[in-house]
């Protein structure tokens, strides 16, 4: 995880453990995806990140999206974004690929 996506995810593990009673269901949702992309999964473009194509995944549970990039030749998913699905938005730091209709 970038130092960004770990201080995202350190900030909505808070939140989630002071505001829900599944306190520890963030953690334990955002264990599961990063073990479930390390054996590569790709899922549909969504944006760019530093010209790097960028995917994202839903944490079903608590609606937030793990934005990530694969990098093939260091065989490497690294994490650049964790955000609220809710929100209506991408982080800033993702430039959406603009629709397709």
């Amino acid at each position: 995880m970038t130092e960004e996506a770990q201080r995202q995810a350190r900030a909505v593990g808070r939140w989630w453990r002071a505001h829900r009673d599944a306190r520890h269901l963030f953690s334990e949702e955002l264990r599961a995806a990063r073990r479930t992309l390390a054996h590569g999964p790709k899922h549909e473009i969504y944006g760019h990140f530093d010209g790097v194509p960028v995917r994202r995944v839903l944490l079903e549970k608590t609606r937030c999206h793990l934005y990530y990039v694969v990098l093939e030749q260091e065989s490497l998913v690294r994490v650049v974004a964790v955000w609220g699905a809710m929100k209506g938005a991408s982080p800033g730091v993702i430039e959406p690929v603009p629709d397709q209709d």
